[in-house]
């Protein structure tokens, strides 16, 4: 059995980083889509990226035993899992507060499929979610991504150490900056609870002996929908402008 050629274990090499960002980034690694297309496509990127650093990575791999060579593919994995761990912190905070948001307007109660995972969740939530997906696709900012991926090998060559400690202060900052984020755009929505909620606690002060919630529930959920109509747009342009900022920083 013959040993691989350098050619091979390059492109193994920057596969392992590319794999690591097709792990977690938001999008590429959606398990609805086919694990056959993404091995394609990841593949497809690692041979186009492989040119630029092909003299970085032969130098990593050159020499190696088998032993290091090991420690590379798992050090660039964990960097490639890095960048799209960053990439998606936005993505988990809108996630995150896309629930709230239901729950918020009225809507909470509407089961639905979440967009990541087979599992329960709620369809308004899903809707922010696989709204927020396809602008990622439809305004490009996948290539934000790539441009990560390909400009971290300025900072980290291949075989290169890598800091842990100052790469959990990344992650922690960025998931300061995207919950941050998230919270300026779920506020329109919290405000419509929080008044829509103390008008119906006034009211239910007022007339004790009418069942205040249940008449007040279908009114909250119209005027939840009607907000929403209203709002998701702004919200996702500026969803999309975020996700172009943090994604920039990277």
């Amino acid at each position: 059995m013959t040993e691989p050629g350098p050619d091979a274990l390059v492109l193994a090499v920057v596969f392992a980083r590319v794999g690591g960002v097709f792990m977690i980034a938001p999008g590429l690694s959606s398990m609805r889509a086919p694990v056959q297309v993404k091995l394609f496509v990841a593949l497809g990127i690692a041979l186009a990226v492989a040119p630029l650093v092909l003299d970085r990575a032969v130098d990593a791999v050159g020499q190696a035993t088998p032993g290091d060579l090991v420690a590379v593919l798992v050090t660039e994995t964990i960097i490639g899992f890095l960048i799209g761990l960053l990439s998606r912190c936005l993505m988990m905070a809108l996630q995150t507060i896309s629930v709230g948001i239901a729950n918020a307007i009225g809507l909470g109660g509407v089961p639905g499929l979440t967009l990541e995972a087979g599992e329960q969740g709620q369809a308004a939530a899903t809707l922010f979610m696989a709204t927020a997906t396809v602008i990622i696709f439809v305004a490009d900012l996948h290539y934000e991504i790539l441009r990560a991926l390909v400009g971290s090998y300025r900072v980290l060559a291949p075989g290169a150490v890598l800091d842990v400690r100052q790469s959990l202060v990344s992650v922690t900052d960025q998931l300061a900056a995207a919950f941050f984020v998230a919270l300026r755009l779920a506020a329109p929505f919290l405000i419509y609870s929080v008044v829509v909620n103390f008008a119906i606690g006034i009211t239910n002060k007022l007339t004790p002996s009418i069942p205040v919630f249940f008449v007040s529930l279908p009114f909250v959920t119209a005027g939840g929908l009607i907000m929403m109509a209203l709002a998701i747009r702004e919200v996702m342009v500026a969803f999309s402008d975020a996700f172009r900022q943090l994604t920039g920083a990277l």
